[in-house]
């Protein structure tokens, strides 16, 4: 069963863990379940408590009836706050404004309190428990044409303490406060969802790299395969090219000494740009040439692949007549015809 607090306030700045309040608790049907004075910070260990109506004390805040034209929802408030300007006795930026809506003879009512008081109060209360579900200028809580309209909420608790509440109050939602556990909570939220994206991040670096090596892993056993066709499974490609490439030697007479593979580390460093668009890739007294398929990115700079070569003792040519073609060999070794250097 949901109950409703309605709470007699004192003035504003009064308003303290030890104010002594009086109050009445009434179920959603009206019933009245309990009424009485305690301290603001004795409530809610006393009662359970659902909702809060909270009653400003008369004098802390002003209502007004203005007449406007039929607006928008945004421009009506902007037109109660330039309607609200002339009559405060202090800047806008300084008074929590309200409204409710407008009324089919054109008037709007208008409450403000000074912005500072209003929110100190509505923060004390909300660090004792107590979360306000409305802020009430005092002539708005009790029936409009109540004998005492200067006299605050008393004991006992008679109609006066059910009166209807508007459905608008100065208890907005951007005004509400946030406790100091909340603004943990928003951190730790913040904090666990950079973890989550970080944690997404290092994951799609991860399929990135896999992928990358997936892709030199197929075009390393797309050239092996074209340099040893009699390779029929291929399960280690360095190790099974760097057999027979000793097989060839051993079988030709040659040093066993490595020839093939720095050319192929040495192209695959150089050639960068040409990953993952080897055709073919061809082997001969020295000399590797590697044929591309078209979609590769050419080189900005053809001088600096040059220069990188040389660092590793390569020379490193394009084929001037075969398209998409490079050419790359120890600096010792000939060229295989006159077109290469």
């Amino acid at each position: 069963m949901k109950s409703r607090l309605r709470l007699a306030l004192p003035p504003l700045n009064l308003v303290a863990p030890d104010a002594v309040v009086a109050f009445a608790l009434h179920d959603r049907n009206g019933q009245l379940l309990r009424s009485g004075q305690l301290p603001l910070d004795q409530i809610t260990q006393a009662m359970p408590v659902d909702q809060v109506q909270a009653i400003l004390h008369p004098g802390d805040a002003i209502v007004v009836t203005l007449n406007l034209p039929p607006l928008p929802t945004k421009r009506l408030s902007a037109a109660v706050q330039s309607s609200v300007e002339p009559m405060a006795l202090s800047d806008v930026s300084d008074l929590c404004i309200a409204h409710g809506p407008r009324a089919a003879d054109g008037g709007v009512c208008v409450a403000w309190a000074d912005r500072t008081t209003l929110l100190q109060a509505w923060r004390q209360l909300e660090t004792l428990g107590l979360r306000v579900n409305a802020l009430v200028p005092f002539s708005l809580a009790v029936p409009e044409n109540d004998p005492y309209p200067d006299q605050a909420l008393q004991l006992p608790a008679d109609t006066r303490w059910q009166t209807p509440l508007p459905s608008w109050s100065l208890a907005k939602a951007e005004w509400r406060p946030v406790s100091k556990n909340k603004r943990w909570h928003s951190a730790l939220l913040w904090s666990g969802a950079a973890v989550v994206l970080w944690l997404a991040g290092l994951q799609i670096y991860a399929a990135q790299l896999r992928s990358e090596a997936s892709t030199l892993t197929a075009s390393t056993e797309a050239a092996v395969r074209s340099s040893f066709p009699s390779i029929s499974v291929i399960l280690d490609p360095v190790k099974q090219a760097r057999n027979q490439r000793d097989m060839l030697r051993q079988s030709s007479g040659e040093a066993i000494d490595g020839e093939f593979m720095p050319l192929a580390l040495g192209a695959a460093q150089i050639l960068a740009f040409a990953e993952g668009h080897v055709a073919s890739l061809e082997y001969e007294k020295g000399n590797l040439t590697l044929v591309l398929t078209e979609g590769y990115t050419p080189p900005s700079n053809e001088a600096a692949l040059h220069q990188a070569a040389a660092a590793q003792s390569l020379l490193l040519a394009k084929d001037d007549q075969a398209a998409h073609t490079w050419h790359i060999r120890q600096a010792d070794v000939p060229s295989p015809g006159s077109g290469q250097p």
